[in-house]
């Protein structure tokens, strides 16, 4: 079940990175769904091993709120409507790397350090005036310019939310 929450957490992740939205709006319908469930709380003893509601209702929050939000961007992405395609043309304010330390294990207790893992960031504007941050793979980042457009294939999603299929 700790692999199954794992899971749904990343596809949470990957899916909300992919569309435009705000937080809030996957957030609301997870805990919308978390509220309409509440009354099932109890039946999470078979993975909690006990009775006790507040540790029950914590992981009926937890699980059904991940599920349900994955579940909904999954949705929305992969159902998105074809017809809807457009090009949007975005600006690219700026560019930025982050850096992550990287170690593996040597013994029981002792780590090294083991390089650095790189991410790669887009900052862009759209016509509309709202600005996003985009992770994008070191490709794009290569050739992306600060200042100069970039053309996004946006779709509507199933659900109306916008998400991008081409691009980044």
């Amino acid at each position: 079940m700790l692999l199954l929450v794992l899971l749904a957490g990343g596809l949470l992740w990957v899916f909300y990175d992919w569309t435009l939205t705000p937080l809030w709006i996957p957030l609301g319908v997870a805990l919308a769904a978390v509220l309409l469930t509440l009354p099932l709380y109890g039946r999470w003893c078979w993975l909690t091993t006990t009775d006790h509601r507040v540790l029950n209702a914590l992981c009926h929050t937890v699980c059904v709120s991940l599920f349900v939000g994955s579940l909904f961007l999954f949705v929305n992405y992969h159902l998105a409507d074809p017809s809807s395609s457009r090009e949007v043309t975005v600006i690219v304010l700026k560019k930025q790397i982050k850096e992550y330390k990287k170690s593996r294990r040597v013994g029981r207790r002792h780590y090294i350090p083991d390089g650095v893992r790189r991410e790669y960031y887009l900052h862009v504007s759209f016509p509309d005036g709202k600005t996003e941050t985009l992770h994008v793979s070191r490709a794009t980042y290569n050739k992306a310019r600060e200042g100069k457009p970039r053309q996004l294939l946006l779709q509507t999603g199933c659900f109306g939310l916008p998400v991008i299929k081409k691009g980044i």
